[in-house]
């Protein structure tokens, strides 16, 4: 292998890492074959010089830094999907919730996403004062003290961590979206987490939404940390 080849492919390489799926393969095969052009007119290091950094190549190969965020019908039918356990807990809560009530008379309290609240005696602790005013759950036994953590666990943690390593979920996937930053590179799982971390709020993690009043299609959490959903090719 030549010294320009060896030096073409690290240079591909180390772009393709800032990528993920389809795109990633045919920005390898682009940008390769442009290297290799260039090497083949000896003007190798001129061409380098013109791409710049393997990850400013990775953008402007990629052609999604230009790229408008998804259309908000489809993102929340990737969300619907995504978050399927913790609606599936949510119902549950609710049937257990209509049957106590039915039972023993009185009503009760459900949101969505749930309250996250822990009691441990008389202290409870909260991200928000109102989890604990309403003490909507302190009946449901393992159904919220460990199906919640596990379906939050999955939406926040697992979902975040899959739209780092791969650009998408199962949501996304269905609805051909795929997540990037505002450069059109792949995202760091801390970014992938952060951007979901909305769904600690209860009810409230909606605000995060707001934005779409006014006819933005980025969330609040999307703006903060740099990242925009858009359509695009998955596999």
């Amino acid at each position: 292998m030549s010294d320009n080849q060896r030096i073409i492919d690290d240079y591909v390489d180390r772009a393709g890492r800032h990528l993920t799926g389809p795109a990633r393969d045919r920005v390898k095969a682009e940008l390769g074959e442009h290297l290799s052009g260039a090497a083949e007119a000896g003007e190798l290091a001129e061409a380098l010089s013109r791409l710049g950094a393997p990850e400013a190549a990775a953008a402007t190969f990629a052609e999604l830094p230009a790229a408008p965020p998804a259309r908000v019908d489809t993102r929340f039918a990737a969300v619907l999907i995504d978050n399927l356990p913790l609606a599936g807990v949510t119902i549950a809560l609710l049937v257990q919730g209509l049957a106590r009530a039915l039972g023993q008379g009185g009503g009760f309290e459900l949101a969505f996403p749930p309250f996250v609240y822990v009691r441990i005696g008389d202290v409870c602790v909260s991200l928000l004062p109102l989890g604990c005013d309403t003490g909507a759950y302190d009946s449901a036994g393992l159904l919220y003290t460990l199906g919640v953590p596990l379906a939050l666990a999955w939406s926040i943690v697992g979902l975040g961590l899959l739209e780092a390593w791969t650009g998408t979920t199962p949501g996304k996937r269905a609805m051909r979206l795929r997540v990037v930053t505002e450069a059109g590179l792949r995202i760091h799982p801390v970014t992938g987490i952060a951007r979901r971390l909305s769904l600690l709020l209860g009810p409230f993690a909606w605000l995060d939404w707001a934005p779409v009043v006014w006819g933005d299609r980025r969330r609040v959490l999307d703006r903060l940390v740099g990242t925009k959903v858009v359509a695009g090719e998955t596999r």
